[in-house]
C-alpha cells in the first residue's frame, strides 16, 4: 500500500492499524457465523429428518434461557400481560405525513409503551444471549438463532463479493464513457415501462403520500446512478437538487412522526439509526474505506439528529405555533453559525475528525474536514424547510380538497392559474440559477433549492388524479436508495483497488460488449442491493428490539464481539502475518 493511501488512514499510522486489525476481524468474524449457520442448518435439517416435529424457528431472541413458549412470551408480554401489538406506521391516514419517510428508511414498526423495570439493564442478562449461550455450546439456542444467523452469513457473504469485486483485482476495469441521447434513453425508456406494467392507484388523496414519496426517491435515484455511471457531469446541478430533496424528505418525514405520533423512545431511535448506518459501518470496516466516503449517510444521519433533538427539546411544546416556530428560527440560527461563521465548523467537528475525515488518494494534500464540510453544508438548511412544510401539510392538503370539491370550471380555472404561476417561477429559477456554472451554482444552491422542490411538489399534486397514481416500479427503486447507494461504489462502479478511492471507472465483465456489460452488472447490482435492504431489516428486528433492555445488552454484548475480533485481528495480521506495526 502507497504512503498515500496510508496516511489518508490516520496519521502515524494508528488508524491503519486499527482499520486492518478491525478489518481481518471482520472476515474472522463473518467466517465463524458461516460455520455456525451450516451447524444450524443441519441440525435443523437432522432434526426434520428423523420426523420429529422441529422447534420454530424465532430468530435472535435476546433474553432468553427457558422454554421457546416462554421466550416468546416474554417478547410478546407486557408487565400486564397484554400482548404488544405492532403495527406498520403510515400517518398518511391520520396526520400531515408518512410516519417514517425518511428518503433511506423504510416504515418503522411502532409498539407499546414499555414501562421502567422492562427498560433496565440487568448485566447478568448477558450471560442469556443467544451469543453466549451458542459460545458456552447450548445446541437448542443455535437452532433457535438459525435464521438470524443465515441473515449474518449472507451478509457476510456481500461484503466478501464487494472486497472481491473491488480489492482483488480479478476484475478488470473500463473507462466511464457519457453518451446524452444514451443516458435519457435508459430513463425514458425504464419510465415508459414503469409507467405501462406498474401504474398503480393510491389508497389516499392525500399530497406527498407515502407511494408518491417512494415514487420521487424512486426515479431520482435512478438518474443519481445513471449520473455516476457515464459520468454525466452536465446534469450535475440536477444531481445536487436530487440531493437537497432528500434531505427535504429527512425534515419532512421526521418531523411528521414526531409531531404525530410523539415517540422519542430510545428503541425507535436506534433502529433508526441502525437502517442508516448498519450497512455503510461494515462496508467501511471490509474495505477499510472512511465514512464520509459514502457522505449520503453521515449527511441524514446528522440533520436526522437534528430534527429529533429539536423537536425532543420542551417536547410539550410541539403542539404551540409559536414554539416550533422559535424551534425553527433557532436551528436557522444554529446552522448559520455552524456552517457560515468561519472557524466554527472545525472546532464542533473536530472532536468528530476521527469518523468524519476524508482524504482522496488522488487528492491527499486537501484538508481531510473539507470533504464533510463541503458535502454536508450544500443542503444545510432545506431540512428546515422540510420541517415547516410537514407542519403546513394539513393546510396544504385542506387546500387541495377545497379546490377539488369546486364546480368543474372554477377547479380548472384554480388549477390553471396555479400551473402556471408555478411554472413561470420554474421557469425564472432556470434561467437565474439552474444554468449557473458548477462552481457559481454551489454558492446559491443551499438558499435556493428549496424554489424548484416546491414547484415540483405543486406540480405533482395539483390535481386529484396527479396525487391518486403513481408508478410503482420507481417505488420499488426509491425503498432501496440507501442500498443501491453503497452497492454501486463495488459491484457496479470501481474504486481501482484503492481504499477510499472515489469511483471513477466501471466494472468490466464484458469488456467487449459496454451495453451487454451494464445489463449484466446491473441486474447483479440491482438484486444484491434489493437483498441488502432486506437483511439489514431482518437483522435490525433481532438486534434491535423495542425493548431498551434488551437493546442495551445487545449493545454491551456486540461491542465485546467487536473488541475480541479486532484483538484477535490484529495478532493475526501483525503476530502471524507479521506485517509491521508502523
Amino acid at each position: 500500500m502507497s504512503d498515500i493511501v496510508v496516511e489518508s488512514l490516520g496519521a502515524g499510522g494508528t488508524m491503519h492499524i486499527m482499520h486492518s486489525s478491525a478489518q481481518m476481524g471482520c472476515f474472522l468474524l463473518f467466517a465463524l457465523v458461516c460455520v455456525l449457520s451450516a451447524m444450524a442448518e443441519t441440525a435443523y435439517a437432522k432434526t426434520h429428518g428423523r420426523g420429529r416435529k422441529g422447534r420454530e424457528d424465532l430468530g435472535d431472541l435476546p433474553l432468553t434461557s427457558t422454554s421457546v413458549a416462554m421466550e416468546r412470551e416474554q417478547l410478546l408480554s407486557d408487565v400486564s400481560g397484554k400482548k404488544v401489538e405492532t403495527e406498520t406506521v403510515d400517518v398518511h391516514h391520520a396526520a400531515p405525513a408518512t410516519a417514517s419517510d425518511h428518503p433511506m428508511e423504510p416504515k418503522i414498526k411502532s409498539s407499546a409503551p414499555i414501562s421502567e423495570s422492562q427498560s433496565s439493564f440487568d448485566p447478568h442478562q448477558l450471560k442469556n444471549l443467544s451469543p453466549i449461550r451458542i459460545a458456552l455450546g447450548d445446541k437448542q439456542a443455535l437452532l433457535n438463532s438459525r435464521q438470524t444467523l443465515r441473515n449474518w452469513a449472507e451478509f457476510g457473504l456481500v461484503l466478501g463479493l464487494f472486497y472481491f469485486a473491488d480489492r482483488s483485482g480479478a476484475i478488470p476495469d473500463s473507462e466511464k464513457s457519457y453518451d446524452r441521447d444514451l443516458f435519457l434513453f435508459l430513463f425514458f425508456a425504464l419510465a415508459a415501462y414503469g409507467w405501462q406494467t406498474s401504474l398503480q392507484k393510491s389508497k389516499t388523496h392525500a399530497p406527498l403520500n407515502r407511494e408518491q414519496t417512494e415514487e420521487w426517491k424512486g426515479w431520482m435515484q435512478v438518474l443519481f446512478l445513471l449520473y455516476h455511471y457515464f459520468k454525466a457531469s452536465e446534469a450535475y446541478n440536477a444531481i445536487r437538487l436530487f440531493i437537497a430533496a432528500y434531505v427535504w424528505m429527512t425534515g419532512f418525514g421526521n418531523f411528521s412522526y414526531y409531531y404525530v405520533r410523539k415517540d422519542f423512545s430510545a428503541p425507535r431511535f436506534w433502529q433508526m439509526m441502525w437502517r442508516l448506518n448498519f450497512f455503510v459501518t461494515f462496508t467501511c470496516i471490509t474495505l477499510r474505506n472512511d465514512y464520509t466516503l459514502y457522505y449520503i449517510c453521515p449527511m441524514h444521519t446528522l440533520f436526522t439528529l437534528f430534527v429529533y433533538f429539536s423537536l425532543l427539546i420542551y417536547k410539550e411544546g410541539n403542539d404551540k405555533v409559536g414554539v416550533l416556530g422559535l424551534k425553527c428560527l433557532i436551528c436557522t440560527f444554529l446552522v448559520y453559525v455552524l456552517w457560515e461563521v468561519p472557524g466554527v465548523f472545525g472546532v464542533v467537528f473536530y472532536p468528530f475528525r476521527w469518523l468524519l475525515k476524508y482524504t482522496d488518494p488522488v487528492k491527499p494534500d486537501v484538508d481531510p474536514m473539507h470533504e464533510w464540510f463541503f458535502r454536508s453544508g450544500l443542503d444545510r438548511y432545506v431540512w428546515i424547510y422540510g420541517m415547516i412544510c410537514a407542519f403546513c401539510h394539513p393546510r396544504y392538503e385542506a387546500f387541495l380538497k377545497w379546490v377539488d370539491e369546486k364546480p368543474y370550471a372554477v377547479r380548472i380555472s384554480i388549477q390553471s392559474i396555479i400551473g402556471v404561476t408555478t411554472c413561470a417561477i420554474l421557469t425564472w429559477y432556470y434561467k437565474t440559477y439552474y444554468v449557473l456554472p458548477k462552481l457559481e451554482y454551489n454558492k446559491v444552491h443551499p438558499y435556493t433549492s428549496w424554489i424548484p422542490i416546491t414547484c415540483f411538489i405543486i406540480l405533482r399534486n395539483l390535481t386529484q388524479s396527479l396525487r391518486n397514481f403513481y408508478v410503482s416500479l420507481f417505488c420499488v427503486c426509491g425503498k432501496i436508495t440507501l442500498e443501491t447507494y453503497i452497492s454501486q461504489f463495488h459491484i457496479w462502479l470501481s474504486t481501482s483497488n484503492v481504499p477510499n478511492g472515489q469511483p471513477g471507472k466501471l466494472m468490466s465483465l464484458v469488456p467487449e460488449y459496454p451495453l451487454l456489460n451494464f445489463g449484466i452488472a446491473t441486474i447483479a447490482y440491482v438484486g444484491i442491493s434489493h437483498r441488502v435492504f432486506h437483511l439489514t431489516n431482518e437483522l435490525k428486528t433481532a438486534c434491535v428490539p423495542n425493548d431498551i433492555g434488551f437493546i442495551k445488552a445487545h449493545f454491551v454484548c456486540g461491542v465485546s464481539i467487536a473488541l475480541v475480533a479486532t484483538v484477535v485481528g490484529f495478532l493475526v495480521v501483525h503476530v502471524v502475518m507479521a506485517e509491521p506495526v508502523l
